[in-house]
């Protein structure tokens, strides 16, 4: 969910040197050469990201309206056009917002009752997620601001996943309220932005012929290891339905956490990967526990570029059913070596994928993945500024499935004062006892760790909430 309570001022833009002139050819970043390669795949559908909000009160209109725009434009991520078929190896550009080019579409909707214009709502932002997109002329998003009366509206956003990030979600959902407000109180907003083509030039250039030979051999290695070691159904597991179950530590016991884990040199999201592995090979007998895991590959100075530099990888841990915190720390140590080594181009992934399965007559499976999110600000599903409520992923999709296709897949969203830890499990491979086994094994370490950072100060942290 998106942050709608960080510091709303706004900071000065600074433009990068370096950025290309419009028309100049862009190269892809690693991530956007895999996504794009993906979506050329037989059985592969588009992906595109999508954003909600309810806003409720005196919503400016106009003010919105120049907030949305002026994100849009100091971002150049989201100016870039490919050719209308863009092949195996496509280039990118730049086309800068035209002075009279529209960027939000503007409409009243005539619904009978408040429940009706959300339904709608939802259908409408439901239609553009799964549109695919029209390489050439037409820009890589689609934003459309709906009105229901003086007090009710909803900013619906899309955009393709080529070009937007999870990152790039936060940055959205952060900047546009913030420069609404900048707007109502007369301020100026930033004009300027870090330059996503800039950042991907840097990022190609950047990567030499010995990086380049150590991340394929650190990738065959993670990829051999995956073969050798898939997953196996537990012995005596039946099989049955598959299912979710959900989490949610309190601000008392994150807060506690994130100390203990800064105490041992862990960030937040590592210590529950590493937690989830010890976990799950305690539970399977299993000593070597192989993955996949979300990676985000932006370097610091790239933090606030929007784009897409997200990506996944292989993680492999043996001696997984150790010490819990040596495991921890191995798992740190494994998710920096990864991100070491992320520099590799589609066709090289591809390449030493089919060489895997070759040699050892097996692919490297994905049945155990990770998704991990991080965000600066405190959850809060919603906020109020005074003259607006303002609501985010308030639009469910409608009539769409989503097939997730692992055995299971751990999601994290770390916030300030919140962590919020999803379970999903197929029933084929995975059955609900042993993932219900492993999130509880998760929440008592992190409530024994919170409880052991602090206890003079925070006394005994309540059970972290469940839910199915």
């Amino acid at each position: 969910m998106p942050d709608l309570t960080a510091d709303a001022r706004p900071a000065p833009g600074t433009p990068v040197p370096g950025t290309p002139a419009p028309g100049t050819p862009v190269p892809l970043t690693y991530e956007q050469d895999w996504f794009h390669t993906k979506t050329r795949a037989p059985g592969w559908s588009h992906k595109n990201v999508r954003l909600g909000f309810e806003v409720l009160g005196d919503l400016d209109t106009d003010a919105l309206l120049t907030a949305v725009r002026a994100f849009v434009a100091r971002h150049d991520a989201l100016h870039l056009q490919l050719p209308a078929d863009p092949g195996p190896r496509p280039r990118q550009w730049t086309r800068p917002l035209g002075a009279a080019e529209q960027v939000v579409d503007c409409r009243q909707v005539g619904a009978a009752s408040p429940e009706q214009f959300s339904r709608y709502a939802s259908a409408l932002l439901s239609r553009d997620c799964v549109t695919p997109w029209a390489y050439g002329e037409q820009r890589p998003f689609t934003i459309r601001l709906l009105r229901h009366g003086a007090g009710r509206h909803a900013l619906l956003a899309t955009f393709q996943n080529l070009v937007f990030d999870g990152r790039a979600h936060h940055l959205f959902a952060h900047e546009v309220w913030r420069d609404y407000e900048a707007l109502r109180r007369g301020e100026p907003v930033p004009e300027h932005a870090p330059s996503f083509a800039a950042a991907a030039a840097r990022q190609r250039a950047g990567t030499t012929p010995a990086q380049r030979e150590r991340a394929l051999a650190d990738w065959r290695e993670r990829l051999a290891f995956l073969a050798r070691t898939p997953w196996v159904r537990p012995a005596g597991a039946p099989a049955g339905a598959g299912g979710r179950l959900a989490a949610e530590l309190d601000a008392r016991t994150t807060v506690a956490l994130r100390r203990a884990c800064q105490e041992r040199r862990l960030g937040l999201l590592q210590w529950t990967v590493g937690s989830f592995v010890h976990a799950l090979a305690s539970r399977t007998g299993r000593t070597e526990v192989g993955l996949w895991t979300s990676m985000d590959s932006r370097p610091s100075r790239d933090r606030d570029v929007v784009g897409m530099f997200a990506a996944s990888c292989p993680l492999t841990v043996t001696d997984a059913g150790g010490d819990a915190d040596a495991v921890r720390g191995r798992v740190r140590g494994l998710l920096l070596n990864a991100l070491k080594h992320q520099r590799l181009t589609a066709e090289e992934i591809k390449a030493l994928m089919r060489e895997t399965e070759a040699e050892h007559g097996a692919p490297a499976g994905r049945d155990v993945y990770v998704n991990l999110r991080r965000f600066e600000g405190d959850y809060a599903g919603s906020r109020d500024t005074g003259p607006l409520r303002i609501t985010a992923d308030a639009y469910a999709l409608r009539r769409i499935d989503i097939t997730d296709g692992h055995a299971l897949h751990l999601r994290c969203s770390e916030f300030r004062d919140r962590l919020l830890i999803g379970l999903y499990f197929d029933g084929q491979r995975v059955d609900g006892p042993l993932a219900r086994a492993v999130l509880d094994d998760v929440l008592a370490a992190a409530a024994a760790t919170a409880d052991a950072a602090a206890p003079s100060t925070t006394g005994r942290h309540h059970a972290p909430r469940t839910d199915r």
